[in-house]
């Protein structure tokens, strides 16, 4: 519910036949505002997450979802503790105990959300970043203006984040007027990558002195395909500990407690047997799955995106 409201609102779509952002903030941005002060460090994550709102409006919105999921959760919690208890004391007591506690869940959720799409686009982008370089060196040959080469970028959305951040570029200088400068500028502080903020801030020095910035981006180039190469390497000993692991605890654990479960089994008799049948299926059916996924969301997790 809260994730399918972010992504509504940032998006300026209506919910439900009016526009849920503007109603919030006309209800609470007057009561939110004196305490913006408290969320700096989530108004910088917002704006490396790439979420087009303004903090109040986002607060606003986070609070207001809170108090709807409050009064769903105590009605709907309220009437199933009222039939399975019979008591409407207990009802009141824990439907509004667990409301708050699912309201202080979501407004949380709205808390690290942007740290969590911050953290997205930063992988999305390191993982692009060395490919990235090596295009902008291609075309900048023949005294290719900075400008063009962002233009010819943005086209590509081979380059994800980065070609997003390159049409960014684009429609500053195109449509607002402003320099090139200072689109790199803004460019490198709204950036959640370490490498592409290194890149633009070099871009807008070389620019500024007058400069060879083909040369430029030839080093820079080396040095990010360097870089990537190590970080391939680092990753690859990384998959193969996990492998490792993975089939010494997992497969051969599994086979080898099947294998004395099984022996103790004929031993013990009938007694044990429903216990030992559901161990086994207990590690088959629920173990081995739940450690195969998390072995496979680590995997993913420690893998450089490329797109």
């Amino acid at each position: 519910m809260a994730l399918t409201q972010i992504n509504a609102v940032e998006k300026g779509q209506e919910l439900g036949g009016f526009n849920y952002v503007k109603f919030a903030s006309d209800i609470f941005r007057p009561y939110v505002q004196p305490y913006m002060v408290h969320f700096s460090e989530l108004k910088v994550a917002m704006k490396k997450g790439d979420i087009n709102m303004a903090l109040d409006e986002y607060i606003s919105v986070a609070v207001l979802t809170s108090i709807a999921v409050f009064f769903f959760m105590t009605l709907s919690l309220s009437v199933i503790i009222l039939i399975m208890t019979r008591s409407v004391f207990m009802s009141l007591f824990l439907s509004i105990f667990g409301a708050i506690f699912f309201s202080a869940l979501i407004f949380g959720f709205f808390y690290v959300y942007p740290g969590i799409r911050r953290d997205e686009r930063k992988k999305k982008i390191d993982g692009l970043v060395p490919y990235a370089t090596l295009y902008l060196t291609t075309i900048s040959g023949g005294g290719t203006p900075p400008i063009a080469m962002f233009r010819a970028l943005a086209k590509f959305n081979e380059y994800g984040e980065i070609s997003k951040e390159a049409n960014k570029i684009v429609e500053e200088v195109d449509v607002l007027g402003i320099d090139m400068l200072h689109a790199l500028k803004n460019a490198a502080e709204r950036t959640p990558s370490q490498q592409l903020m290194d890149l633009l801030w070099g871009m807008r020095t070389v620019e500024m002195s007058g400069g060879d910035l083909r040369l430029y981006l030839r080093e820079k180039a080396k040095t990010a395909i360097s870089q990537y190469q190590m970080i391939l390497k680092v990753l690859q000993h990384k998959l193969s500990m996990i492998v490792e692991i993975y089939l010494t605890v997992v497969m051969i654990g599994s086979i080898m407690f099947m294998v004395l479960t099984a022996i103790m089994g004929s031993m013990a008799g009938s007694d044990m047997a429903g216990f030992i049948v559901g161990s086994q299926m207990a590690v088959v059916f629920l173990i081995i799955p739940i450690v195969s996924a998390g072995v496979i969301l680590l995997i993913k997790g420690i893998t450089p995106e490329t797109n």
